[in-house]
């Protein structure tokens, strides 16, 4: 395989640029002068929008229009020909232009696609393989363009760079170049609303970056297995096809809009009769005799419905082969009983592709299943680290190769379904992908998996450019991340600021990789994101808006100020958090609030802007900033006692608290240690091993405080940001509740308790917090506070 370094590219770009015109170069625009013809393939849709594209890009950059003649039409005498296509002249100039599309299943399945630059006397040859899914010379026309200096960085025009050029040369060229990956694409957006101008205008810029539009197998997503026998046909009259759920009753989901729903259902994956009649409908459906929506000329998706579904009628448990995981699903698994029912369907239809996918349940490869040549695995790791590369020693990131290497033993149909931005739920904080994406590659093309399917979304204030550089370790994986980033930033904001707007982003990178933490949601990230890492990070920004700038890069860089803005205030929210300054934190939960708007409003794509505001974003903080200072400032009840910000800390190895008797008051805890209450566990304490294993069991949490006897008659609630996975609190010895297992990711965390009855105004109460993690992530969260509720109040919520 031959192709580019993206090094080699620049190097040469800016060379072109400065140097003069020699002897040899086709110059196809002579001071402002179109001296070239785009001679375009006939018939093909693809060879058009790609000379269409060429065209226009020239004409912005010189003022010159190059006409555009169909192969086999006069071209007038002494003009450059640029043949876009499979013209009668490329052929002829080049035997084995890339071409062809075969979906048979077989290893090498989908990687037909590349293109041709290559000069043949007075004609260049811009050619790629335009057939079945391929774009081969959409990707051709636009690397020819990159080579002149045009710049795709971002969506739309907010991030195109279109240098200009009276005169415009091209030198001999003779490239040939193929992807290292079949599947390169990011969906603009998951499920955060994006409009049809968006999707159009990113389709638009994911082609020219040489991304793929979609997944080449057939698609699968989460639902997709109960679509081949649908509930709205088949659950009235066979109920026992469906999954029983722990209660013993079959289920199936019931739309709102009046009709059973596929995507939300699951199925007895034992029972016989169910797997005959979708075995049935799946050759009807390629067989062009019956309609199923996940069937595709070339084979059929297949998945559970989110989340863990899961059949407990006796014959499905009699065969699950009981194997748990904790540290991904917390629930014995169905790897075995998913792909055993998926391998029998795959058999049944070996000249296609059953596609399916390792997430959730079923995460891991089955053990003592034959998994068929044909088919196809999406591994979709939700519950892996973004912090760190593939090639990091800690254990979920480790344990994620792994698992993707023993997957490859299984089939070579193998593409990773992952998620950009990385932390989910959270507050739009910057990443490392781009970083992680130059180290992550390299792993993947060893590995020889496909491709990546990606979930992406409208927040580029936080992805920054790492969409940018996966398109360009898709396509090559020894790209030079170094030489593309200052590619980036010396253009888009200039060679005196650029430096300093890098510094800024790479200094978010260096601190989120040498901590030690493992996480996918910022919440967890508090500890190294800070006032003073922040504070370290505004002489980058001075110098930057010191430097020169043209005034297209000075826009550019107001943008990236009012991220920098975002960015000083969460860490100043965090701060107030932390110190119960709840009117604080609302503050400046308002100020990152307020740069998302700006953001939103200079680009779109920067940050989607949700209204009614989500409790897991920044606004929904706000909201609950708010609602905790009124319970504390007075207007709707008094601080009574804030869980100090260093509580007596014990372990719990054994599980023998409770028997003795750590939740009571009058236990000697002495001598145990103290923890901050405003991380969890795994934010302070060092890894267990060089792994990083953190503690995983049972801890403890005691305060003694002496109460204030005003409050005498009041009603009061302990308020708790929470308890991560499982929480229970004594008061006095009593135990007043329990906070039932949340995933480490999901939200809220935080909860409310009635502990009127066990306090002692006037007197000395023991509050004692008993924490369970169970191989995640464990600790208190976010402190809380014993408060006090005014009589109306309390009597308004009562009522």
């Amino acid at each position: 395989m031959c192709r580019y370094p993206l090094a080699a590219v620049l190097t040469a770009t800016l060379g072109w640029l400065a140097a003069t015109v020699a002897a040899a170069d086709l110059v196809i625009v002579d001071k402002g002068k179109a001296t070239a013809v785009i001679v375009v393939e006939k018939e093909q849709a693809k060879a058009k929008q790609a000379a269409e594209a060429l065209q226009s890009v020239l004409t912005k950059m010189s003022g010159a229009t190059l006409a555009i003649v169909s192969d086999g039409e006069p071209v007038p005498r002494g003009l450059v020909q640029l043949h876009v296509g499979h013209t009668a002249a490329a052929k002829k100039a080049v035997k084995d232009i890339p071409a062809g599309f075969d979906p048979t299943p077989r290893p090498e399945v989908f990687e037909e696609e590349g293109f041709v630059l290559k000069t043949a006397g007075r004609k260049l040859i811009i050619a790629g393989n335009n057939d079945g899914p391929y774009k081969g010379t959409i990707f051709a026309v636009h690397r020819l363009l990159e080579r002149l200096g045009c710049r795709w960085y971002f969506p739309s025009a907010w991030g195109e760079i279109i240098p200009k050029r009276r005169t415009i040369a091209l030198p001999k060229l003779d490239v040939r170049s193929r992807p290292d990956f079949a599947a390169r694409h990011v969906n603009a957006g998951g499920w955060i609303k994006v409009s049809k101008e968006e999707r159009a205008a990113y389709r638009v810029w994911a082609e020219r970056l040489g991304m793929t539009s979609g997944t080449l197998y057939p698609l699968v997503g989460d639902g997709f297995l109960a679509s081949l026998v649908h509930p709205k046909e088949y659950f009235k009259t066979h109920p026992e096809w469906f999954a029983m759920d722990k209660s013993g009753k079959r289920k199936a989901y019931w739309h709102q809009a009046g009709w059973y729903y596929d995507r939300y259902t699951m199925l007895c994956l034992s029972n016989e009769e169910m797997y005959a009649e979708a075995v049935k409908n799946v050759k009807l459906a390629l067989a062009g005799k019956k309609k199923i929506g996940v069937v595709t000329a070339h084979g059929v998706g297949i998945s559970p419905p989110d989340g863990v579904p899961y059949c407990y009628c006796k014959e499905c448990q009699s065969r699950s082969m009981n194997f748990e995981y904790p540290r991904y699903v917390h629930r014995v698994t169905q790897s075995e009983e998913f792909f055993g029912f998926a391998a029998r369907l795959a058999r049944e239809i070996p000249d296609k592709f059953v596609s399916t996918m390792a997430y959730s349940l079923r995460e891991m490869p089955p053990e003592g299943v034959d998994i068929p040549s044909n088919i196809m695995v999406v591994i979709a790791p939700i519950t892996c680290d973004v912090k760190h590369p593939n090639t990091s020693k800690l254990w979920r990131r480790r344990d994620f190769v792994r698992n993707l290497r023993n997957w490859r033993r299984y089939t070579p149909h193998i593409s990773i379904y992952d998620y950009n931005p990385g932390m989910l739920l959270g507050s739009w904080l910057p990443e490392r992908d781009a970083a992680n994406m130059a180290i992550n590659a390299k792993v993947y093309r060893d590995i020889d998996i496909k491709g990546m399917n990606r979930e992406g979304r409208l927040a580029f204030m936080q992805t920054w450019i790492s969409n940018y550089v996966f398109a360009k370790f898709m396509w090559d994986a020894d790209t030079d991340l170094d030489a593309l980033k200052n590619d980036f930033y010396t253009t888009f904001f200039g060679a005196a600021a650029g430096p300093h707007v890098r510094a800024w982003w790479d200094a978010h990178e260096k601190l989120l990789v040498e901590d030690p933490m493992q996480a996918h949601e910022d919440l967890f990230i508090n500890h190294i994101y800070t006032p003073a890492f922040a504070a370290s990070l505004v002489p980058h920004v001075e110098a930057a808006r010191k430097a020169k700038m043209t005034p297209a890069q000075k826009k550019r860089f107001a943008a990236f100020e009012l991220i920098h803005k975002h960015f000083m205030a969460f860490t100043e929210m965090t701060a107030a958090e932390k110190e119960m300054d709840c009117k604080g934190a609302s503050a400046a939960a308002a100020k990152m609030t307020a740069a998302k708007h700006a953001l939103n409003k200079i680009w779109s794509f920067f940050i989607k802007v949700h209204d009614p505001p989500r409790m897991y974003f920044v606004e929904g903080r706000k909201l609950l900033f708010d609602k905790l200072a009124a319970k504390s400032d007075g207007s709707k009840g008094d601080l009574v006692f804030a869980l100090p910000m260093e509580m007596k800390f014990r372990r719990d190895p054994f599980n023998e608290g409770i028997i003795a008797g750590w939740q009571r008051p009058g236990h000697a805890d002495g001598a145990w240690e103290r923890k901050n209450t405003f991380y969890t566990w795994d934010q302070q304490d060092k890894p267990e091993d060089a792994a990083g294993h953190d503690w995983d069991g049972i801890g403890w949490y005691r305060a003694t405080f002496k109460m204030d006897p005003k409050f005498k008659g009041r009603t009061f609630k302990f308020w708790c940001g929470g308890t991560i996975n499982e929480g229970w609190v004594w008061i006095n010895g009593r135990l007043v509740g329990h906070c039932k297992r949340h995933l480490w990711w999901g939200h809220p965390h935080w909860f409310e308790l009635d502990v009127t009855k066990q306090l002692k105004p006037g007197e000395a109460n023991t509050i004692a917090i008993r924490v369970y993690n169970n191989a995640e992530i464990g600790g208190l969260l976010r402190r809380g506070f014993i408060w006090a509720a005014n009589p109306d109040a309390a009597a308004k919520e009562e009522k």
